[in-house]
């Protein structure tokens, strides 16, 4: 009887070890791959049709259409400023500083997908030549492959070697959890992109008004502050290449280290730049306030 529990016991730590095993490689085979198109955003993001289409090919089509009916109303807005200021003594701009403030900013408005389609290039190259330049000093590719490829080379999680209540099955167990929070923490930041991309007419259209302009100062941080994000996630995964690391228990740990400081990285820019964080290890109402 006490030999029948021994090998029931057994037989339930082999299962759990096997499902946890076929478990973590399957993540590792479908996931994580999505998370450097995910991350490292290019121009590709707007090559989906249904951004160009909500804004509009031109000023008579989509969002633009309705930014531009907006004008008629900031002109409005100024003519009854600009009126009741004769009779209030409040200082107001004057026409002339008020209509060229019109032709520029509206015409930024109408060209807003160029705009954000050049910032985000911009952000692009510079990180594919951190990325060049860590791959010529290190010798690896600088992307979350390649970091998961040097976890699973140092933590084995194949059936016979795994073990999920081991030192190396706790880590790799902690590894997964916190990269699986990196995919829907970049998710999310995928998502806000493209929304910040869509608001984009609206906050040229503020800068018509100095009541109004704070919404373009905010827009603008927030925006770029979402896309320097993959600068410190490339030189976070440039120093992880760089570290000694081997089949040690203090290696092991500084994966945990790696990982936690991706998972912060956006909290960290936001702290810097401003902006809204997209780290969802709190959830999704983590989302923090705009700062101005």
């Amino acid at each position: 009887m006490e030999e029948q529990k021994i090998n029931l016991t057994d037989a339930i730590y082999q299962s759990l070890n096997d499902i946890f095993s076929k478990l973590f490689s399957s993540i590792d085979n479908s996931i994580y791959s999505l998370l450097d198109n995910l991350c490292f955003i290019d121009a590709d993001i707007l090559k989906n049709s249904a951004i160009s289409k909500l804004l509009g090919n031109n000023a008579s089509e989509g969002l633009l259409l309705i930014c531009n009916a907006l004008v008629i109303g900031f002109i409005l807005y100024y003519a009854t400023n600009f009126l009741f200021s004769h009779l209030t003594y409040t200082k107001v701009s004057s026409p002339s500083q008020f209509l060229f403030k019109c032709i520029i900013f509206v015409a930024l408005m109408n060209t807003s997908l160029w705009i954000c389609t050049e910032i985000i290039n911009i952000i692009s190259i510079i990180t594919n030549l951190i990325k060049n330049l860590g791959t010529n000093y290190f010798g690896e590719s600088i992307s979350f492959s390649s970091l998961i490829d040097m976890i699973n080379s140092k933590i084995y999680v194949n059936t016979g070697e795994f073990s999920i209540i081991s030192f190396d099955g706790i880590i790799k167990s902690f590894c997964t959890a916190g990269l699986i929070n990196l995919l829907f923490t970049y998710s999310l930041r995928y998502i806000m992109v493209q929304v910040f991309i869509l608001t984009s007419p609206f906050s040229f259209l503020s800068l018509i008004s100095d009541n109004s302009s704070w919404f373009f100062k905010s827009w603008l941080r927030s925006f770029i502050s979402l896309l320097l994000v993959q600068i410190l996630i490339t030189i976070i995964l440039c120093l992880s290449f760089s570290l000694s690391i081997d089949n040690s228990n203090m290696s092991k740990l500084l994966f945990i280290g790696i990982i936690y400081a991706l998972i912060r990285a956006n909290s960290y820019m936001t702290q810097i730049f401003g902006g809204i964080s997209t780290d969802i290890s709190s959830g999704i109402s983590s989302i923090k306030n705009l700062k101005y």
